[in-house]
């Protein structure tokens, strides 16, 4: 059996009853193809030329999958965008922006391949099983992200208020599921650790380059480099 072959075979789309009522912040529905969700608020930033501060999303969604979920812009364009890999549907004004607490669940739609003949019918047997004793929605290791050669969690480290080494394993730590990109971009950050001019002259626009435009400005606050990387994830 094979998952996830193509983006299309993985489908989220978020649930929410936050409705444009009226207010000062545009609300959009994003529809992304092999994109994270970072990436993806970094290419509307630029486009639209609109500060990250103001653009406000509920949580992250997968990158290999095609997802839909709910975005707001202080004062944003009242119209739509479409290029590579991302949509944005103007949906309307909203009095505040959209957030994590706005997010009442996720429908997905699953495509599965490849199934043997026995493989298929104990899925199927499986299937009528859950409908009466659904499956506990337990946290695994995907909700506390990829573990790269360290060991270590990024939370675990900002727990212990050891911000430098949350902000190095948040950005810079390597992973087998980096992809090539990604994996330039880390290495640069092993080997320039500390300049963070001379880092962010050779990174790419992206989010870990605003990361390191922050500590450029502001150098030795990993506390707030951190709260920033947080902010991103949760979409604040």
């Amino acid at each position: 059996m094979k998952i996830k072959r193509k983006p299309e075979d993985f489908e989220v789309d978020e649930l929410s009853r936050f409705l444009p009522t009226g207010g000062p912040f545009a609300m959009y529905a994003l529809v992304k193809r092999s994109l994270g969700t970072p990436e993806a608020i970094e290419a509307i930033a630029r486009r639209w030329d609109v500060a990250r501060e103001r653009i406000s999303f509920g949580g992250l969604k997968d990158r290999h999958a095609r997802t839909r979920q709910y975005l707001t812009i202080r004062g944003g364009p009242r119209l739509g965008l479409k290029q590579t890999h991302l949509e944005l549907h103007y949906l309307g004004q909203a009095p505040r922006p959209f957030g994590p607490k706005d997010i009442e669940g996720n429908r997905f739609r699953i495509v599965l391949r490849d199934f043997s003949r026995e493989g298929e019918k104990r899925a199927r047997r499986a299937l009528g099983e859950l409908a009466k004793d659904p499956l506990p929605n337990y946290f695994d290791d995907q909700r506390f992200g990829s573990l790269g050669p360290s060991g270590e969690f990024v939370a675990r480290a900002w727990c212990e208020q050891k911000y430098e080494r949350a902000v190095w394993l948040a950005l810079a730590e390597e992973n087998e599921h980096d992809r090539p990109e990604d994996s330039a971009d880390k290495k640069v950050l092993r080997d320039m650790w500390g300049d963070w001019a001379a880092c962010k002259a050779a990174l790419a626009r992206s989010h870990r380059r605003s990361i390191v435009t922050f500590l450029a400005d502001r150098p030795g606050d990993f506390k707030g480099a951190m709260a920033r990387i947080n902010a991103d994830m949760r979409g604040l």
